[in-house]
């Protein structure tokens, strides 16, 4: 009787040749070839959390749970990410006693249909069945999941508890009086599992608090298709590259697979989507190849490239955002033009940026106040929204310690401003001396001009044209964005990324983009030439 060796991505089959050779001469090793080969793949597909194969990343993940209490995974087209996340929360189940763990997900059918269905495939053979003791309760259908919405493994009197958002939403006191996690655990100790998680930081405020008295851990599980949330921005604001991987559909461009979150203390790992052979990544590949980077960093690599609220969908990190060493030297007045723009307040410290023209009408902003690394975050994200933060707490600047604060700025710089921009509502206000800001600055020696007063959405349409390029195209000369801002301008992009109207601490930062982009009724900001120079502008001006 012929032998057939089943086909599998990661075990190979002795090769016809052999088979023939062995067929002939050693039909007993043969056979027992045969036998191992068959077993092996049918030991994985019967017991997945025991016998089945270890993806690449999965590996990532169970690192970053040991290190860190919260771990973000983010993955690509078919990267095994709902899978990963079910093994480690059946690994617990099975390892450590007496323990409760919670499992969210969007909704009852996701529930059932994703999460629910993914625990069950890592339910160990001899569980597979309608199990009713003492100590545990399992019963599982396809139609409806785990009966109702809860299981209890047997040998070590586990409760694992699924539950939706909207559960959440609707009455945020369903889970208050439990303890998540294991009080002695034996391996990795997770409390939670988020699937897909969409919301704010309600939920995970939460469940911090009933996580904390076990010291277990929460792993949440996001794909970046659509963009991220404001609630997954804070975990990816400045976060530290820990380790990267060649991505062979980006040249070998080298993207993260680690990182580690600043912000939130916790792990970021990410799943890639040529990692998991039985995604069907050839077929993922030859869709993507002629998609832009940024579609396939989302997609094969799990890399988000914008916010889902964005107002400005083109702006992209990678591209926009230039390091240091990339920037260009803007002290050279005959190859720049450099210009201020402020948006004060009463209640906040005022803001501002320093940007370059060049006479090919590209801009680089430089420098922004008060910027992250030395004031901290202009906006934090909070619940259910975005809150002003350290940064903006007041100086307690009078016009004379802005001009002073400005002028160490500039002469740090080496740039001389050439035209000032100021809020033209909040410059034009009378103040208790019978004076507006234009001339309590202007009589100190600091001249601003008004700002375009057209409504937020024509300033908005505006700033598409700098930022938009073809991304389907190598970028080059012809092909690329006007606008570029320096690694340092931290709450400059934070807003860029985060902003909508809904958002009020973000807009401060966002306002000043929109006046420079209407500044010169409307063109936006202008490089002049050497003859432009002569004519001083005021104090800390041309």
């Amino acid at each position: 009787m012929e032998l057939k060796f089943t086909k599998h991505p990661l075990i190979v089959p002795p090769t016809d040749e052999e088979i023939v050779f062995l067929a002939e001469h050693e039909p007993e090793l043969l056979a027992n070839l045969h036998k191992a080969h068959e077993g092996r793949i049918d030991a994985a597909k019967e017991d997945p959390l025991r016998h089945g194969f270890e993806l690449a990343g999965w590996s990532r993940m169970r690192d970053a749970l040991y290190k860190y209490n919260e771990v973000l995974t983010l993955g690509g087209n078919r990267s095994g990410k709902t899978t990963g996340c079910a093994k480690m929360v059946m690994e617990a189940v099975t390892e450590s006693e007496n323990g409760h763990i919670v499992c969210f997900s969007q909704n009852a059918d996701t529930s059932v249909k994703i999460q629910q269905a993914a625990i069950w495939e890592m339910m160990p053979r001899e569980f597979k069945r309608k199990t009713k003791s003492i100590d545990g309760y399992i019963n599982y259908s396809m139609q409806n999941g785990f009966t109702g919405s809860s299981f209890i493994f047997p040998d070590t009197k586990t409760r694992v508890d699924f539950k939706t958002y909207t559960q959440f939403s609707n009455n945020q006191t369903i889970l208050e009086g439990f303890e998540f996690g294991f009080r002695e655990p034996n391996g990795i100790n997770i409390g939670a599992w988020l699937d897909e998680y969409l919301g704010t930081a309600e939920l995970v405020n939460t469940l911090r608090f009933r996580l904390a008295t076990r010291n277990a851990n929460m792993i949440l599980g996001f794909t970046p298709i659509d963009g991220f949330t404001a609630f997954i921005a804070e975990y990816l604001a400045d976060a530290e590259i820990l380790e990267t991987r060649k991505a062979e559909l980006l040249n070998n461009e080298e993207v993260p697979v680690r990182q580690y979150s600043n912000n939130r203390d916790a792990g970021i790992v990410y799943l890639h989507s040529d990692e998991n052979p039985f995604g069907g990544y050839k077929r993922i590949a030859k869709d993507l190849r002629s998609e832009s980077r940024e579609t396939i960093l989302v997609r094969a690599y799990g890399v988000p490239v914008h916010s889902m609220t964005t107002v400005l969908p083109m702006f992209s990190t990678s591209v926009n955002v230039l390091k240091n060493e990339d920037f260009p030297d803007i002290t050279n007045k005959s190859e720049f033009t450099i210009y201020q723009v402020v948006d004060p307040a009463d209640a906040r410290n005022y803001v501002s940026i320093w940007a370059a023209v060049n006479q090919r009408g590209e801009i680089f902003i430089r420098k922004e106040f008060p910027d992250m690394d030395t004031y901290g975050n202009w906006a934090i994200f909070g619940d259910p929204k975005w809150k002003y933060g350290p940064a903006s707490k007041k100086l307690g600047y009078n016009t004379q310690g802005y001009i002073e604060e400005f002028t160490k700025i500039e002469d740090d710089l080496g740039i001389k401003v050439f035209e000032r921009i100021g809020d033209a509502r909040f410059f034009a206000r009378e103040n208790s001396n019978a004076m507006d800001l234009f001339q309590e600055f202007s009589e100190k020696g600091m001249d601003f001009v008004p700002s375009d007063g057209r409504q937020e959405h024509i300033g908005i349409t505006a700033l598409d044209d700098w930022f938009y390029y073809n991304p389907n195209v190598e970028i080059d000369a012809t092909n690329r964005p006007k606008c570029y801002i320096h690694e340092s301008c931290g709450n400059l992009i934070q807003s860029i990324i985060n902003y909508s109207k809904t958002n009020d601490a973000l807009k401060d930062f966002f306002d000043l983009m929109r006046y420079l982009r209407l500044a010169n009724a409307g063109d936006g900001p202008v490089h002049y030439g050497e003859e432009a120079f002569i004519q001083q502008r005021g104090t800390g001006g041309y």
